[in-house]
């Protein structure tokens, strides 16, 4: 009963943290709405040496009350040659721009050079807590075609794998039983 009591707890685990891992990463809005954290790809190496090029890093959501220090880095949206774009760099300071907008001012690692992209606070998308270093290149990979083709190949295999296991105990079965009635 124990051992049964496990193996459900597990495989109910397993499904729960795989359809959040699923979730996050082919409908991120989705996931966002469900857990106050989110992973980034992190493409460029202007964050190095701090945050790796295809590191994952993990963001808390920002939520309008939390409280950005200098030195903190953050993940935002910018507008990079008319193409709105996710960037993770260090926060410097606020300034007041033209129209009288709070505007959040960062830069790379590595450079006291501020960025020119006017971030504001809707923005803001979180604030960096970790990384898991080169897995973005493991999801980018996931979330191309060819990717998502593999991945079907291999739960294929492994479909095909547990049914000839099943069919081969199956066979096993009967060939013990008509050993038992031949004695």
């Amino acid at each position: 009963m124990l051992k049964i009591l496990s193996t459900v707890s597990f495989i109910t685990c397993f499904g729960v943290v795989s359809l959040l891992i699923l979730l996050g990463i082919f409908l991120p809005d989705v996931y966002s709405e469900v857990v106050p954290f989110r992973f980034y790809n992190v493409l460029t190496n202007s964050m190095e040496p701090t945050i790796k090029t295809h590191s994952l890093v993990l963001v808390k959501t920002y939520d309008g009350n939390t409280q950005i220090e200098k030195g903190d880095i953050i993940t935002f949206f910018a507008n990079r040659f008319g193409e709105r774009i996710i960037i993770t760099h260090r926060f410097s300071h606020t300034e007041t721009n033209d129209e009288g907008e709070i505007v959040y001012k960062t830069h790379p690692e590595g450079t006291d050079t501020l960025d020119v992209y006017e971030t504001k606070r809707e923005d803001l998308l979180g604030i960096y807590l970790f990384q898991i270093p080169y897995a973005g290149k493991f999801i980018l990979f996931i979330k191309s075609a060819f990717g998502f083709v593999w991945l079907c190949q291999i739960a294929v295999i492994l479909l095909i794998k547990k049914l000839i296991a099943a069919r081969w105990e199956e066979k096993q079965t009967c060939m013990n039983g008509l050993f038992t009635i031949a004695k």
